[in-house]
């Protein structure tokens, strides 16, 4: 008497999984290399729900990366947290002789800014604009990229009015990108200690360093962001769905695993 085997049962379908800040840096590196350029924006719980207040169109924008913890877990997306300060540095790294702007925060920041690019990177700071004092209108900024030939443009105007700038300064070869408090931050010697991003508490270190600019962020707007869950999901995973998925499923020959050439 046969007895007939029961074929092994299928393995299940391989899920997509979200990408990292490697990845993200290679899309962004590949995007300055093939002159496509683009705009790049990030959000946390904070600057996103500000962003959604302020009606800034995020279907607009080329890239949108997750800044925080939170609000990948308030949105209950897949993504990682590719925040500004993970990815700028390795999309420093991957290029080579970039021409940069940097637009915003101060002068003397700005200053030391652009020598720590160029001492650790090797790229040129060809344009630098003081946020307070120098911020030149949308056009004039153009304008101004284009005369020096800049690559990637970093802008840090706070939310949500950097936001609308770099979508207003949008222009074509040139990779514009807010960047957080990334252009405060580069310059401090190990701002995040290690531990702190295996264990997901950048944001206790960034309130222990400034409390006074930043205890309510983490108490009254995270409250508020908390109460706005539904509009904040839809506006960063419906509305934002297609630079969201740009920055987290790339397509493409990019590739974290082989450094951009």
């Amino acid at each position: 008497m046969s007895t007939s085997v029961a074929p092994p049962p299928a393995a299940p379908a391989e899920q997509p999984q979200p990408v990292g800040p490697e990845a993200f840096a290679a899309v962004l590196a590949e995007s300055i290399e093939q002159r496509r350029g683009g705009t790049v924006t990030w959000f946390n719980h904070y600057s996103g729900l500000r962003a959604l207040q302020a009606g800034v169109p995020v279907d607009r924008f080329d890239y949108l990366g997750l800044d925080g913890v939170f609000l990948c877990h308030l949105v209950r997306t897949e993504g990682c947290r590719t925040s500004a300060d993970l990815v700028m540095p390795l999309l420093l790294e991957r290029t080579q002789g970039l021409r940069i702007a940097l637009i915003g925060s101060r002068s003397g920041t700005l200053s030391a800014v652009a020598e720590k690019i160029t001492a650790e990177y090797g790229h040129q700071v060809v344009l630098v604009r003081d946020g307070y004092d120098e911020l030149p209108e949308p056009a004039e900024l153009r304008r101004q990229l284009g005369a020096a030939r800049v690559q990637l443009a970093v802008v840090g105007l706070g939310a949500p009015k950097q936001d609308f700038y770099v979508l207003d300064a949008a222009t074509p070869g040139v990779l514009v990108t807010t960047c957080g408090g990334w252009l405060d931050q580069f310059t401090a010697e190990a701002y995040y200690p290690a531990w702190a991003y295996p264990l997901r508490l950048n944001w206790l270190v960034r309130l222990a360093r400034e409390p006074r600019r930043l205890w309510r962020r983490y108490t009254v707007d995270a409250a508020r962001a908390l109460r706005a869950r539904a509009a904040l999901t839809e506006y960063v995973t419906v509305r934002g769905r297609r630079p969201l998925d740009a920055a987290e499923r790339p397509t493409g020959s990019a590739s974290a695993d082989a450094p951009a050439a």
